[in-house]
């Protein structure tokens, strides 16, 4: 059952309509069910008011839609000025219907994965875990995921994404959080946030947040941008982790095991605590300590922590692991920026038998300082010791001078195809050698791999 009519004109300052209680809600006609509100959303390609008959015919009784749309008739109406200020008023006022815990996750890079293992982890103690699908962090997702909470639910874990000033608050007046974590801070969506100090500060209204709310509090000591933040905090429940900091009260290191290998941590109690990593990479093991100091913040004993941490399933696109010929392909194809690209890169590990073929796809919405930012991965690149560089988009030609320019010693070659790419890497990659495939979302890097993949 969802809100009543009554309620939902009180939230959005409308008379009283009809004593109706909607069973649901819905934006989209596909899972619109009788007795549901339907919001009509505006999006880029589609515009809800059009699917406005499509879900009255599904049994939608109640129509939340613009003032200037003709007010349907035999459903409730509740015409507003702005669809979707209405329907995050009203996933707000949902979320004040429950108590259970809902710890938030926010960060530039490593907040999709450190909140599947955060939710994975739980589970080892809570039955009903509910979370945020994919990456629906935004203005339209955070809402659509509080609007799934249920009085089954045990506890909530939400990622929280922004890409312009203020959008940090206006979804945590939303989410409400009890607790949260910030993964890490770098340069993200620098088009309306311009700079990393201006990220800093936005990124860090989660614990201005959380202290008011005295709330839950993992603090990444690892970062300098985060461990600031943190140590302005007065109030609420917290407490630093990290691998380099010796200083963090949770403190843990890696133990190499074949590609893999453990965390080691303590802090959790009298003794050293062993956690399987499921991720390669040091930045994945930041982002399981993240997840697990909070995990413990919200009171999972360590066994309970391994117990859930056994059903972690890496998300699409974010950190997938392929072997194809005896190549090992890493296809992190989600999203890219500096930060988690240079994460990638120091992953990759060659030695004297094998060769690394870094796959790169532009880095978007850098704003003014993209030519830059993208010149600056040759340190990275050069670091990691990576054998050859193959680029793909306009923006990644600026790299591609920047390598020529040092006089790298690998092969460096942009491409306008990404199957001309994958050829290439099909005729030149041999057994025992690594590939990286990574960029933003908009550059689709995973096509790539898929026609690798029919090459096998």
């Amino acid at each position: 059952m969802f809100l009543s009519a009554p309620k939902i004109a009180s939230l959005l300052q409308q008379k009283p309509a009809s004593d109706f209680a909607f069973t649901g809600i819905s934006t989209d006609t596909r899972t619109v069910q009788p007795g549901f509100l339907f919001v009509a959303l505006a999006g880029e390609s589609t515009d809800g008011h059009n699917f406005i008959t499509d879900a009255i015919k599904k049994g939608a009784k109640g129509i939340v839609h613009r003032n200037d749309f003709p007010t349907p008739s035999a459903v409730i109406s509740f015409p507003v000025a702005d669809t979707l200020l209405a329907y995050r008023k009203l996933a707000h006022a949902w979320r004040k219907e429950f108590s259970f815990p809902v710890l938030a996750v926010c960060g530039s890079a490593g907040k999709t994965t450190s909140k599947e293992l955060l939710a994975a982890i739980l589970r080892g103690k809570y039955k009903s875990v509910l979370q945020t699908l994919a990456s629906q962090n935004g203005f339209t997702g955070i809402p659509a995921t509080m609007l799934r909470l249920t009085k089954e639910t045990d506890i909530a874990v939400i990622e929280v994404g922004i890409d312009e000033p203020g959008a940090m608050e206006q979804h945590l007046e939303i989410v409400d959080p009890d607790g949260g974590l910030l993964s890490s801070i770098g340069p993200e969506h620098l088009e309306k946030l311009i700079d990393v100090k201006t990220v800093a500060e936005e990124e860090t209204k989660l614990f201005t947040t959380l202290e008011k709310r005295k709330g839950l509090i993992a603090i990444n000591a690892d970062d300098p941008y985060i461990l600031a933040g943190g140590k302005k905090l007065q109030q609420g429940t917290r407490l630093s982790y990290g691998i380099e900091n010796a200083s963090a009260q949770i403190r843990a290191r890696i133990i190499p095991k074949g590609d893999l290998g453990d965390l080691v941590v303590t802090g959790f109690g009298p003794k050293e605590e062993h956690f399987p990593l499921p991720l390669e990479g040091s930045h994945n093991a930041q982002n399981l300590l993240g997840a697990l100091t909070l995990a413990h913040l919200a009171g999972c004993t360590p066994d309970e922590m391994r117990k859930g941490l056994s059903s972690f399933k890496a998300p699409p696109g974010r950190s997938e692991v392929h072997s194809w010929r005896g190549v090992k392909v890493y296809a992190d194809t989600y999203n890219a920026n500096p930060a988690s690209v240079t994460a990638a890169l120091e992953m990759l590990k060659p030695d004297a038998k094998s060769t690394v073929w870094a796959c790169l796809g532009d880095m978007l919405e850098l704003g003014t300082l993209e030519e830059s930012l993208h010149r600056s991965l040759a340190d990275p690149i050069q670091k990691a010791k990576v054998g050859h560089v193959f680029l793909f988009g306009d923006r990644m030609k600026n790299l591609e001078s920047e390598l020529k320019l040092r006089n790298y010693s690998g092969e460096v070659r942009h491409f306008s195809d990404l199957e001309a790419l994958a050829e290439e890497l099909s005729v030149r990659a041999k057994a025992g050698d690594r590939i990286l495939l990574k960029g933003s979302r908009g550059m689709r890097m995973e096509r790539a791999w898929e026609s690798l993949a029919k090459k096998a």
